[in-house]
């Protein structure tokens, strides 16, 4: 991704999380307001309830498909179910460890996982290290400058857009293996 198009990107998600946060702002029963460490005026807490949603909406999915699905591509040229899955929980590592500022090694130690139960497991792992990561922010570290990707220097909080981001163009993948498999989504299949 170029650099343009990253912050193009990023400027397009601050805006959504924005628009998003005072929208559920005005709910009594706001995510937001269960968001323990952040004042309801913090870019974070919207933040931080938007991440939460992605990541029950990708758990859910990746829930709901039998292991006999988990190598299904729609084309040939396309990542399997599985394949996303792994690819998901390497970049949470990866964009949670700029947010952190850890150093956790090579994603290659995914590309050994095989079974649904494996991956079930190094997925949730890899959203519990970013619920980790988040109980040691505060406004003031998100606002720090790292290393982002190509070693442009950006605020922590833009790794966290940057996984939400990648996390939600692949839960749209992933729906639509589900349908293409016959299988609802859960979130659509809560409406029906």
């Amino acid at each position: 991704m170029t650099k343009t198009a990253f912050m193009r990107s990023v400027v397009v998600a601050a805006f959504a999380m924005s628009w998003a946060g005072s929208a559920m702002a005005q709910t009594p029963s706001s995510p937001m307001a269960a968001q323990p460490g952040f004042k309801p005026t913090s870019f974070l807490a919207p933040t931080k309830a938007t991440w939460e949603s992605t990541r029950t909406l990708v758990l859910g999915i990746a829930d709901s498909v039998p292991e006999d699905k988990y190598d299904f591509k729609p084309t040939p040229a396309v990542r399997s179910f599985r394949e996303i899955l792994i690819h998901l929980i390497g970049e949470n590592y990866t964009f949670f460890s700029r947010v952190s500022g850890e150093n956790l090694g090579s994603n290659a130690r995914f590309d050994t996982l095989k079974s649904r139960a494996e991956i079930m497991k190094a997925l949730r792992e890899s959203y519990d290290y970013g619920a980790r990561v988040w109980e040691g922010l505060t406004e003031e570290k998100a606002l720090e400058m790292v290393a982002g990707r190509g070693g442009q220097q950006v605020q922590r909080w833009a790794a966290i857009l940057g996984v939400i981001q990648d996390n939600m163009n692949h839960y749209g993948n992933l729906v639509v293996y589900l349908r293409l498999n016959g299988i609802v989504p859960p979130r659509s299949a809560s409406r029906s």
